[in-house]
């Protein structure tokens, strides 16, 4: 089995390929590796999600480090990403492993690393670990002589810099957060956010779905944040996080979903205008096209990088960025690591409801009436042949598409159609699940759901 990293880790089914001996290999894979960077002195932390068996996995991982001679760090409860790679940031040390497979399956589990600068792994980094798998590896023996700790207080210190809680609470506004039984539950209480909390409870099965803060995942959320928000005066929302609370997406008093290209849109307009932020805001190819005309309007540069954070992450090192994010959910606010934080987010989010007294969905309303009205949808296609549907689409692409002329042809990640009116369809296969991923933006509902009927006809 060849032991691939994708988008962000290494992931894999647990009944198949996840196992403990295969986490023990990618484990000394990565011991080495900072050994040959002179990074191993510093330390490594370890810390795991929610999934089933992530503290087993992670135990093996620490141990693995441990026998290694490196000093171990591993977390004595489960924990979300951010705050692993807040600790790996704060404590100075060489890497951090996190034990999750964030938004997939339940049956999947992943194997994260965490650089010393406290985000996702350059690629240069997951290459110089695959090289070390595809060397012969000598296991060395395991120990248990690692520190078990608690990485939160630090965490919480941080936050409460970056935002004004007592603000929050002071509006009054009626907090719903959906942890979908993630390692993010209980995170805002104990932050002193007062919030009523929904499938706060561990479920390893994640009651059936994907830990994907998607629409279709969020049904019951809907419903429940709908009739709350009808039986209770003042403002309402809902802030959802993914299995390991590195993403977010967000839920109106109305039930309705809250999209993460517009959770990026109320973001960059909280920060530029009421917090004052200045620098760059940096986009992956997926985002919304709302973007580049509010950062027109604000005069600010706007960067387009290939999906994953850690091309983000990469920008918010070399200079001041305002917000980083991608469609996926995960954003980077300026003043904490480079990495994504579901949690920091959602507090933003609420800070802006408290100073500007409107719902999410209202906020968004107005920022559409002002630069245009933009609707998005993807659809994820299971086969596993979607990088040669891709190829072969880059070979020979179409002039026009569902009776629209293609305006421009852009091959940044995957295959990107976009025609006159800017609306836009993107053909891209997954990096960590045997999907092909068709995203699209249009100018109204109808439009988007028009492009991808026929994104899926074309790829099947």
């Amino acid at each position: 089995m060849a032991i691939k990293f994708g988008t962000d880790g290494w992931r894999a089914k647990m009944a198949d390929d996840f196992t403990e001996d295969n986490v023990r290999l990618v484990t000394q894979a990565l011991v080495n590796f900072l050994q040959q960077k002179g990074l191993a002195a510093a330390g490594v932390a370890v810390g795991y999600d929610n999934r089933l068996n992530s503290e087993n996995f992670a135990r093996v991982a620490a141990e693995v480090v441990s026998g290694a001679g490196i000093k171990a760090f591993l977390t004595n409860h489960a924990v979300p990403s951010p705050v692993l790679s807040y600790a790996v940031k704060s404590q100075g040390l060489g890497a951090g492993i996190m034990i999750t497979a964030s938004h997939n399956p339940p049956d999947y589990n992943g194997f994260k690393i965490k650089e010393g600068f406290g985000g996702s792994a350059f690629p240069e980094t997951t290459k110089g670990v695959e090289a070390n798998l595809s060397a012969k590896l000598s296991i060395l023996p395991s120990s248990a002589n690692f520190t078990e700790f608690d990485p939160d207080p630090a965490y919480f210190e941080k936050l409460k810099e970056l935002v004004d809680i007592e603000k929050i609470n002071a509006a009054g506004l009626r907090v719903i957060v959906d942890p979908m039984h993630g390692s993010g539950a209980g995170y805002f209480q104990r932050l002193g956010v007062k919030v009523v909390e929904i499938r706060g409870n561990r479920d390893t099965t994640f009651g059936g779905i994907n830990p994907e803060p998607l629409a279709v995942n969020l049904q019951s959320s809907m419903e429940f944040v709908k009739a709350y928000g009808l039986k209770h005066s003042g403002l309402t929302a809902c802030i959802v996080l993914d299995g390991d609370a590195d993403r977010i997406a967000a839920i109106d008093q109305s039930g309705t979903y809250v999209n993460t290209h517009n959770i990026f849109s109320l973001l960059l307009k909280h920060l530029y205008e009421n917090r004052h932020f200045s620098g760059a805001v940096v986009k992956t190819f997926n985002i919304s096209n709302l973007v580049d005309s509010m950062c027109a309007e604000y005069k600010l540069r706007l960067d387009v990088r290939p999906i994953g954070f850690k091309y983000i992450a990469k920008e918010m090192l070399e200079g001041p960025v305002i917000l980083g994010g991608e469609e996926s959910g995960g954003m980077g606010i300026q003043g904490f690591i480079p990495e994504r934080d579901g949690i920091l987010a959602g507090l933003m989010l609420l800070e802006l409801m408290a100073k500007e007294r409107k719902t999410l969905l209202q906020i968004v309303d107005g920022l559409m009436k002002k630069y245009g009205y933009y609707y998005y949808n993807r659809k994820d296609i299971h086969t596993t042949v979607g990088p040669a549907i891709v190829e072969g689409l880059k070979k020979t692409p179409p002039t026009d598409f569902a009776g629209k002329k293609i305006a421009k042809v852009e091959t940044l990640d995957g295959l990107k159609f976009t025609f006159e009116n800017k609306a836009w369809i993107l053909f891209r296969a997954s990096g960590t699940e045997p999907l092909l991923r068709i995203y699209s933006e249009g100018r109204t509902p109808e439009e988007v759901e028009l492009l991808l009927s026929a994104g899926v006809k074309l790829a099947a």
